[in-house]
């Protein structure tokens, strides 16, 4: 998915904020579906990364190289990315077909890594084992800290499933330890295969050649930092409409303009922490209070979204796919004409809504008419 462009636009009941508040488009937790953005926007804490590239006799030289320049490439995302939020990634990699070969150890040098996998020439060219492959990946990793991720990659299916499966599930088995699959050209059983031995569906990636796999090398950082899903949940009574719209939950009145929006909060593990005490390792300047907040919409007119004021240094890269929850201090009922029928001051903590964020995007259309 590629980054969308910002555009902004102020304007509340009593006419247009000094501040730069942007709309926002929000995915609504009924209908999320797990669609990631650019990768360099998702902040992703990985420490250490073991590629298995296969070298089997299926890959010709030249899909080989190709299949090296998209290793490359991933490491050199996951590198930007982590060097955001103050980590050194090691990186390290294994060339496999029946046996293992080590292609570069682990080192915290990007460089030094591109410089020995691009180098690497030699090459068996037998059968298709993977456990030989995950166990030395998994080997390689062991005693590092962090969040430590395999990503294995292959055209061919294994003549050993089983043991696969076994060295897969050990992998898994270890915490903070990921297996993405990457499967190039498979057929329908070897696909299925690959994303039963991934740490979820959501870790497999299906490229239909080496020239497709060069671009799919951000869906393999995906799929190394799947975005988190926020639960549904029925504490809050108000939601958002896929259009981003404030309504009530079950319709039981219409929502007029909302206003006096409180402190946001956001969703680490199963708890809600104020956004601004919010302190992600990486984060370089802390959020205002009132970062996000309600405004009133042009069409339909006497309605409310959610907006939020302008990202600071790398706040933005710590937004994408946050679970936010939002409480009002006020907002009004209309009637079935759009006349207001009553003004509600409230302190319910349950007067919210819960959202996740996809970070940044233009203004809601329904803000764009009228």
């Amino acid at each position: 998915k590629s980054r969308k462009r910002k555009r902004e636009k102020t304007q509340s009941g009593s006419g247009r904020r000094e501040r730069n508040i942007m709309a926002l488009t929000l995915l609504h937790l009924v209908v999320f579906v797990g669609v990631w953005v650019a990768a360099h926007s998702q902040p992703c804490a990985v420490n250490s990364i073991c590629f298995a590239i296969d070298e089997s006799g299926s890959v010709s030289q030249a899909d080989f190289d190709k299949e090296k320049s998209a290793v490359v490439d991933v490491a050199t995302r996951i590198q930007s990315i982590d060097t955001a939020l103050g980590i050194s990634p090691r990186f390290g990699a294994i060339a496999f077909d029946g046996n293992v070969q080590p292609v570069s150890p682990l080192t915290t040098s990007l460089s030094a890594f591109t410089t020995t996998v691009n180098g690497f020439s030699s090459r068996f060219g037998g059968d298709t084992r993977y456990a030989p492959a995950l166990q030395a990946c998994q080997s390689l990793l062991s005693g590092q800290t962090g969040v430590r991720v395999i990503v294995l990659l292959t055209d061919g299916a294994p003549s050993d499933a089983t043991a696969a499966t076994t060295a897969a599930n050990a992998i898994k088995s270890t915490p903070n330890t990921f297996l993405v699959t990457v499967g190039v050209n498979l057929a329908a059983s070897g696909k299925t295969l690959l994303q039963g031995l991934a740490s979820g569906p959501e870790y497999f990636v299906d490229a239909t050649s080496f020239v497709d796999l060069q671009q799919k090398t951000g869906d393999i950082v995906a799929a190394m930092c799947p975005p988190p899903v926020c639960p549904k949940t029925n504490f809050c009574r108000f939601s958002l409409t896929p259009g981003g719209i404030i309504v009530r939950k079950g319709g039981s009145f219409i929502v007029g303009v909302v206003g006096g929006s409180r402190e946001a909060s956001v969703r680490v593990g199963s708890s809600y922490i104020p956004i601004s005490q919010w302190s992600p390792p990486g984060l370089a300047q802390h959020f205002s209070s009132s970062f996000f907040k309600t405004y009133s919409t042009v069409y339909p007119s006497m309605r409310s979204g959610v907006g939020y004021e302008t990202a600071q240094q790398n706040q933005g890269n710590f937004l994408d796919m946050a679970c936010v929850r939002l409480p009002f201090a006020a907002y009004q009922i209309l009637d079935t004409n759009g006349n207001v029928i009553s003004n509600i001051n409230t302190n319910d903590p349950r007067d919210c809504v819960d959202f996740q964020v996809d970070f940044p995007t233009p203004y809601d259309t329904a803000t764009q008419r009228g």
